[in-house]
């Protein structure tokens, strides 16, 4: 009797004996057919009517019989989950990841839980000059409302001097004799970047993606003004491609606006929105720092959107906001809980 010819992996089209453990439909030969093609898989996934051989306690196995369904291994297996990030009760990795320790970095940072207790995007704030986190900025993180996105929101290390209130900088930002504003060229701009701020926030990156379980590609930056100039600059040159950057009204600094990105190429996707009133630079001198951005992260990954009537501070109506509200849709991660939590369904994640 001749065999009958086997199905084909619906990826890598080799003959393949094993399928779905869900659906029962959609064949694959290996583990790794199965994980490249689940983000696609899911959406069309559905259960079985067919009965299955374990529900009497016998596993289902690669098998030429036609009244079993065989399946791969569990996929569940190939997600190298570790202790930093200990599965739950189900024996799928947590949708809420720990918080970041407060001995990562020398920096003050809020952390802010998702609002929907699915930790699968990190949206790192970064305020202006003068600013401090609290309370405009962790206002700030709250009130978007992003869903499956926890969020931090960091402080600069050095105290603005001679401010009535209490505010901070990333940077020297003043001559302490004068008052003066400094520009690029006062070397200890650069030197406090370079020698303390760059290092002590890739630490902190590197803390949230080996302890508390982020992907680099779900990290988005938030900045405003000098603290866009610092989310830029770790971007650049911290030594990984990270998900998004937004800036609003800050470009590279001036000082590093020649350098090469640490990562090439760079995928960062960047969006920065400038006010058509903003009096710190005309639209003219916004579209020239533009071009540095451009050069280090790739034109093709760099959008830039003048809103009318908007000077230097954060977007204030509807119009402002749209932009960004789209960008992080577009940009965000977000995965099917409810699909997820199926007891026989697993997303494989690369």
């Amino acid at each position: 009797m001749a065999s009958v010819p086997k199905p084909p992996c619906v990826v890598c089209k080799t003959p393949s004996v094993t399928r779905c453990s869900r659906c029962k439909v959609v064949h694959y030969c290996s583990e790794a057919c199965q994980r490249k093609d689940w983000p696609s898989h899911k959406i069309a996934c559905t259960p079985s009517t067919m009965p299955s051989s374990s529900a009497k306690g016998t596993p289902l196995t690669s098998s030429t019989n036609n009244n079993k369904h065989p399946t791969l291994p569990n996929p569940s297996k190939v997600l190298n989950v570790t202790e930093s990030t200990p599965a739950n009760k189900s024996g799928k990795p947590p949708l809420q990841k720990p918080a970041p320790q407060k001995s990562s970095t020398s920096l003050k940072f809020k952390y802010i839980p998702s609002i929907d207790n699915v930790d699968e995007n990190l949206v790192i704030f970064f305020h202006g000059l003068g600013d401090k986190i609290e309370p405009n900025f962790t206002k700030l993180a709250r009130s978007l409302q992003l869903p499956q996105t926890a969020a931090v929101c960091i402080q600069a290390p050095t105290p603005v001097p001679y401010l009535e209130e209490e505010g901070y900088q990333w940077f020297p930002s003043f001559n302490n004799l004068t008052g003066d504003l400094l520009g690029p060229e006062a070397p200890e701009r650069f030197l406090q970047v370079k020698n303390l701020v760059r290092p002590e926030l890739v630490k902190f990156l590197k803390h949230c993606v080996d302890y508390c379980g982020f992907n680099h590609r779900q990290i988005v930056l938030f900045g405003f003004s000098q603290g866009a100039e610092i989310a830029l600059d770790l971007a650049a040159f911290g030594g990984m491609s990270l998900r998004a950057v937004i800036s609003i009204a800050g470009y590279m600094m001036e000082e590093s606006a020649n350098a090469t990105a640490a990562v090439s190429p760079l995928t960062t996707k960047i969006m920065v929105v400038q006010g058509d009133k903003d009096e710190t630079r005309t639209v003219k001198e916004a579209k020239e720092r533009i071009k540095p951005v451009q050069r280090i992260f790739g034109k093709a990954n760099v959008e830039q959107r003048i809103v009318a009537g908007m000077g230097h501070g954060m977007p204030r109506d509807e119009p402002g906001w749209r932009p960004l509200m789209e960008f992080f849709a577009n940009n965000l991660e977000h995965r099917s809980v409810a699909l997820e939590n199926m007891s026989d369904v697993y997303e494989v994640r690369g």
